[in-house]
């Protein structure tokens, strides 16, 4: 045997779907993600295609808006916008902005929400993705291309699986959040083999910048 013959790692199970299967590759990697990313994101090559990872993001999509549609059509769980007209309540001063966020967006949820959703959702996440990767590869964070950091944002998905739980809070929305960062960061320092130290100063410039453009709008509509 060569001595100097590479090793080739084993890449994530739901790209190996010959191996394990279509609905064992797909358990094992939500599994994966959610519970090991360190030795997740290591085994996830770079350069294996859009294809795969689109796959699984249109998944995890397709569970996290068909059970959000089901627990608000059933009146479980109040819709996004309801949450945030509820906190808005809260202050005397935004009422007013929370009873017009109510008259804006108040049609009753329908079955095609789920496709709407799916696509909407696949759009902005193709669109932030690729915002962020701009601003880190302005920052020397992401050095291995879109496709990198394309595919940490599609597996990170994975976190979509909560939405099967019957009950949401801002404080476990906000416990959920903190998981997906600690997700993403991990993800995007594996597959741009950076340090975590530039990882989260990038991070926390993409979140700025994210952020702004939101407020803006904010300030605008109230």
């Amino acid at each position: 045997m060569n001595e100097e013959q590479a090793v080739i790692p084993e890449n994530i199970p739901f790209e190996e779907q010959q191996k394990y299967g279509f609905f064992r590759s797909l358990i094992l990697t939500m599994s994966g993600v959610l519970r090991t990313p360190g030795t997740f994101f290591k085994k996830m090559h770079i350069n294996k295609g859009y294809k795969m990872p689109l796959l699984f993001l249109i998944i995890m999509l397709a569970i996290g808006n068909t059970f959000s549609y089901i627990y608000i059509s059933t009146g479980i769980n109040d819709s996004p916008v309801e949450q945030v007209a509820k906190a808005m309540d809260n202050e005397p001063e935004l009422s007013q902005q929370a009873q017009m966020l109510r008259d804006m967006m108040s049609a009753e949820p329908a079955p095609s929400d789920i496709i709407f959703g799916i696509l909407t959702n696949l759009f902005f996440i193709y669109l932030l993705a690729l915002y962020w990767h701009v601003i880190m590869r302005s920052l020397s964070v992401a050095i291995n291309g879109f496709q990198a950091t394309f595919r940490v944002f599609c597996y990170s998905s994975a976190l979509l699986l909560s939405a099967v739980l019957p009950f949401s809070s801002p404080w476990l929305n906000m416990l959920i959040y903190m998981w997906w960062m600690y997700i993403f960061y991990t993800g995007i320092s594996e597959a741009h083999e950076v340090s975590g130290r530039l990882v989260l100063r990038g991070m926390i410039v993409s979140l700025f910048a994210t952020m702004i453009p939101f407020i803006i709008l904010t300030l605008a509509l109230f």
